[in-house]
């Protein structure tokens, strides 16, 4: 109910009452308050007609006495505002006899009895024999959780502490802890203690820290009884501990890793304060460990190679101890390279590729099948080499191809027995001295018949005049032919050896 419909309803009452309301105060019996809060002191008044003229009503409130004296402290004088704490404002209207006082910001000090008095002049004065009762209750801080500056997982006990101060005796005041059941099943002890000014209270929470217990939230509340109040704080447990449960992750876009793959590895565990990473790299097929240069907790390779190939691992430390991870396994794949082949013995083809590649033989020479029995294949696998030796009981000459072949690709190489390499020289250099034969032997019947034109034109010249005709040089007879028959025979060796050997590879 409003300050205004009080008054109305008081006023009414007087009506009915009679002349004894003639002059009265109305007031609350009491009010229990928190220090620092705003109250309202519900007040009106009430004097006889004829009405008075209202701007000459001095109104006053007083503590702990209703009339002026020694033991009288005014809190309010309209009359004398200077006098006035700024915390102290009458708020209600006193043309329609509202005499209604706040007070802000109120202190325990100011617990006690009020009372309204008014006066009119001319020896027209009232106090209100029923005065006000104040209960202002000290309010309890904020409540304060207190850890110890560094919290390590052990075996050994650690203590929180939740305190608040400014307790008020007049009721009961309790600390109550949340989000602690798995950190101990000991009841914590609520502890009062005088701190020279004031009471506070105390609760000690005993536990033993564990990793699982780091990023806990921990509450603890005050509550206050018989006028309630509650308050609360909050913490995380940092609990600092070794790194634990180390595992290297791979990050690739697809599950094969392939040479040219973008490829992260991850670190990953659990610690605090944070670990520094240290990584190691094992050769698949060699006893050699390598320290990479890095203490990020992850390693990129932008275009992965058959280089980066290996078993890895990582170490996660702190301050605390360390952590080491299982080894993981990088296999980059690539399609068959380096297929070499040798031939001592034996034809000895290798390829290296990953996954290993799947060597097969083909050979020049078609009268000579691979399952044929002089012909024996074996192969062998050592990590990402594969070699495989082809046996041959024959002295024919041929080339030989091996082909590597995975999942990813195809290379051929081929080798050709240095018989092969001569016959090709051979041919080359018959060829070409073939060529210089006939080329002297046509350059030979040039000069001669020239050299028989110019003969001729020198024996007529002598007995006749110089005449231009078309003369006709006689040429000298090889009756047998010898010259034709050795220009043909060069040219059908020439032909039938080319014959014979247009079959055989180089």
């Amino acid at each position: 109910m409003s300050t205004s419909h009080c008054t109305l309803a008081l006023i009414a009452l007087c009506l009915i009452q009679g002349s004894i309301c003639q002059w009265s105060v109305w007031v609350d019996r009491s009010i229990s308050v928190w220090e620092g809060e705003t109250v309202v002191l519900n007040c009106s008044f009430q004097y006889p007609d004829p009405v008075r003229d209202p701007s000459t009503v001095t109104a006053r409130w007083l503590k702990n006495s209703p009339f002026p004296s020694n033991q009288a402290a005014e809190i309010y004088n309209n009359k004398n505002l200077e006098r006035v704490s700024s915390e102290v404002q009458l708020i209600g209207d006193l043309n329609e006899r509202n005499c209604t006082l706040q007070i802000d910001n109120i202190h325990k000090a100011d617990t006690g009895t009020y009372y309204f008095r008014f006066e009119l002049g001319q020896g027209n004065n009232w106090s209100g024999e029923d005065g006000i009762s104040i209960y202002v209750y000290a309010r309890p801080t904020k409540p304060y959780i207190s850890v110890p500056t560094e919290v390590i997982e052990s075996d050994e006990i650690v203590t929180l502490t939740c305190s608040t101060g400014n307790i008020d005796q007049r009721g009961k005041a309790t600390l109550s802890w949340e989000g602690v059941e798995d950190l101990t099943d000991s009841t914590p002890k609520n502890e009062e203690q005088w701190a020279g000014y004031s009471w506070s209270l105390k609760s000690n929470l005993d536990f033993i820290p564990s990793h699982q217990h780091h990023n806990q939230l921990i509450k603890c509340t005050v509550n206050y009884t018989p006028y309630p109040y509650s308050d609360e704080t909050y913490i995380t447990l940092q609990i600092r501990y070794a790194p634990r449960n180390t595992m290297l992750v791979v990050n690739a876009t697809q599950e094969e890793v392939k040479e040219g793959d973008c490829v992260t590895l991850v670190c990953v565990g659990n610690s605090f304060p944070e670990a520094n990473y240290t990584w190691y790299k094992k050769e698949q097929f060699m006893n050699k460990t390598e320290t990479l240069n890095t203490a990020s907790g992850n390693i990129l390779f932008k275009k992965i190679s058959r280089k980066n190939s290996g078993l890895y691992n990582c170490m996660a430390s702190n301050y605390l101890g360390h952590s080491l991870s299982s080894e993981v396994e990088i296999d980059v794949q690539y399609k068959p390279d380096k297929v070499t082949i040798s031939q001592e013995l034996l034809y000895k083809c290798i390829a290296e590729a990953s996954p290993p590649a799947v060597i097969t033989w083909k050979i020049s020479d078609d009268s000579i099948n691979l399952t044929d029995p002089r012909v024996s294949i074996k192969s062998e696998f050592n990590g990402s080499h594969t070699v495989s030796t082809l046996k041959l009981e024959t002295t024919a000459s041929f080339c030989v191809s091996c082909l590597a072949q995975n999942k990813h690709g195809v290379s051929v190489t081929e080798r050709c027995p240095p018989g092969s390499y001569t016959k090709m020289l051979l041919l080359v250099v018959g060829v070409i001295a073939s060529g210089a034969v006939v080329i002297i032997i046509f350059i030979i019947v040039a000069w001669k018949r020239k050299k028989e034109v110019i003969e001729g034109q020198e024996l007529e010249s002598d007995s006749q005049p110089v005449i231009y005709t078309e003369v006709q040089t006689p040429k000298k007879t090889d009756p047998e032919g010898k010259d034709a028959r050795i220009h043909g025979d060069l040219v059908a060796r020439i032909q039938n050896w080319l014959t014979h050997n247009s079959g055989n590879p180089v």
